[in-house]
């Protein structure tokens, strides 16, 4: 646990229908109390962490439906939350530190080859992503794939692979990228983003991705499932 926090120390250098719920206040410090739930579970701000299972949940929201989308989640007010389907209850340095807690470790050949515009897939961990939420009492949950892509997107969710790639410091400021931007989750290629698919989708065809009609309305609270047993393909 020591480790993971100094690793965040590091990283942050210089360099009856669906619930709903009113959004957050943004957090007062960028990582919220560490707890131990017993068992090797964890809570970071209102993060759930199983290291045993290598898996975290987030609670939040959805937020856009029906327009054009790059990325998957945000945190509250970020600065592309306008085009982010899910706002997440949580910030970027404590989604950061979720990924490291569960294993995750950024490659040391990522940075460079984003800067350049390298080829994809991106060069990372993967990691499975997926999405629940409650409904008329009945508890459902798909990929996040299956939530995103709506049949315009011409892409088929079981071909979408997510990688954990880390986010840099910001440029000129003692702080995280993520936290600056908010963008946790994209599927466009953005060097601030913590998690992106491996491949951008939608690239030079922006809005044909627009999220499901499965998902419940904008508002709706749900969870963002992160499990990184994929890592090990």
């Amino acid at each position: 646990m020591i480790a993971a926090l100094g690793c965040m120390a590091a990283v942050r250098a210089p360099m009856s229908r669906a619930q709903t719920a009113a959004p957050p206040s943004p957090p007062s410090s960028p990582v919220g109390e560490l707890k131990s739930l017993g068992q090797e579970r964890y809570q970071v701000g209102r993060i759930v962490i199983d290291k045993r299972a290598r898996s975290f949940s987030v609670p939040g929201r959805v937020l856009v439906l029906g327009k054009p989308l790059e990325y998957l989640a945000t945190s509250p007010r970020g600065m592309k939350a306008y085009e982010a389907m899910l706002e997440l209850d949580t910030n970027g340095s404590e989604f950061e530190l979720a990924c490291i807690l569960v294993g995750l470790e950024r490659d040391p050949k990522q940075a460079p080859l984003r800067r350049q515009g390298g080829p994809a897939p991106l060069v990372g961990q993967r990691v499975a992503l997926a999405i629940a939420w409650t409904e008329d009492g009945k508890r459902h949950q798909v990929s996040a794939a299956q939530a995103l892509l709506n049949a315009e997107a011409g892409v088929k969710p079981e071909s979408v692979e997510w990688v954990y790639t880390g986010s840099p410091a910001s440029d000129g400021r003692d702080r995280f990228a993520a936290d600056v931007t908010g963008t946790l989750v994209g599927f466009v290629p953005d060097a601030n983003s913590i998690i992106e698919s491996a491949v951008g989708i939608g690239v030079g065809a922006y809005g044909s991705v627009r999220g499901n009609a499965m998902l419940p309305p904008i508002g709706s609270v749900i969870e963002l499932i992160v499990d990184a047993v994929a890592a090990a393909k």
